[in-house]
């Protein structure tokens, strides 16, 4: 959980620190780039069968084969 994260080292805190919003909410980083029009809704995780991947915002970088799509529904308790 990302909630009151504290970092107690005498250096700056590393670069992966933090959370990283990817729910369907008005508060992820999905939502709030879409809505400032930086990119449409869409995010994708991609997975290798000999490990790593990579995770993308946006449609921009998308080949045009070889992606299975999955939609995500709102959420009905919004």
């Amino acid at each position: 959980c990302g909630y009151d994260q504290k970092y107690s080292g005498h250096t700056s805190p590393p670069s992966t620190t933090g959370v990283l919003g990817l729910g369907n909410g008005k508060t992820s980083i999905l939502s709030q780039l879409h809505s400032l029009g930086l990119i449409r809704n869409v995010v994708g995780h991609c997975l290798s069968g000999r490990g790593g991947g990579f995770l993308f915002f946006g449609d921009d970088l998308i080949p045009s084969s070889g992606i299975v799509w999955t939609p995500m529904l709102p959420s009905s308790s919004e």
